[in-house]
């Protein structure tokens, strides 16, 4: 069974909350300046690093791309339930793919779950995101020096002040959080990955730290919670000793689409 671990399950506790908007004002009253503008002293390919390499990637990671891989991927195992109606297909599938009818029903279930999950945080964690950034109406670096902005303008919907928190390393975590949850392993390339897609807002004048903090915070929280109200006990009734690994469920996709 996919069980959440102690320290993703400290990430919706009530005291680590706290921490967060603590950290997230100290940063907020007393760092962000100063450190956004020690940033800018960074030159050569350390810039160049964050510029080229980690900016692009967190487009290339696109929340909207992501949901609609999920959503096409949820339509095909959709499908699948026609399929298990035509027992000469099914067999057939069995005899290519090498396994077992309960193998192949508990995979597809199995994958369900986790896409629909993915989906459903990607769009939650986007939406409450959204509502933060128009709520609190934090003006966005370049707008607070050069043009002057108030540091918050409350409920201003503008571009120019929706900075906190920082979307980019909420959809960020959000996928970090989603891939340690279902490939369990990896942990420490996944997040500092996802810090780093932080930081590249920083050095790309988009952000402050104390957005980065709470759009972290958000992008964890998400997935992890909607995982405990309505995913946990589903994957419960799933018999994962009977699923197989992804690149099996990938073919089995494949075998789908050409049978």
């Amino acid at each position: 069974m996919n069980k959440l671990s102690k320290k993703l399950e400290s990430v919706i506790s009530l005291k680590f909350f706290l921490l967060v908007v603590i950290v997230s004002l100290i940063f907020f009253n007393f760092f962000d300046i100063f450190i956004f503008q020690l940033t800018r002293s960074f030159h050569g390919s350390f810039f160049s690093f964050f510029k080229e390499i980690i900016d692009p990637l967190s487009d290339i990671l696109d929340p909207l791309y992501l949901m609609i891989i999920c959503v096409i991927i949820i339509m095909l195992i959709y499908n699948i339930k026609l399929l298990l109606k035509n027992s000469s297909k099914l067999e057939l599938m069995e005899l290519k793919s090498g396994l077992k009818k309960n193998q192949i029903i508990n995979t597809f279930s199995y994958y369900s779950l986790v896409f629909k999950h993915s989906l459903v945080s990607f769009i939650a964690a986007g939406i409450a995101c959204n509502i933060l950034k128009y709520i609190i109406g934090v003006a966005r670096p370049k707008y607070y020096f050069l043009k002057n902005y108030d540091r918050v303008d409350f409920f201003n919907i503008e571009h120019k002040v929706n900075s906190f928190p920082s979307g980019h390393t909420q959809a960020a975590f959000t996928l970090a959080i989603l891939l340690i949850i279902y490939i369990n392993r990896f942990y420490f390339i996944i997040i500092t990955v996802a810090i780093l897609m932080g930081l590249s807002r920083i050095f790309m004048s988009m952000h402050f730290p104390s957005d980065i903090i709470f759009g972290a915070y958000v992008g964890s929280f998400i997935p992890i919670i909607i995982y405990k109200l309505y995913f946990e006990k589903s994957f419960d009734r799933v018999e994962l000793r009977n699923t197989t690994k992804f690149q099996n469920f990938l073919k089995l996709l494949y075998w789908r689409i050409s049978i």
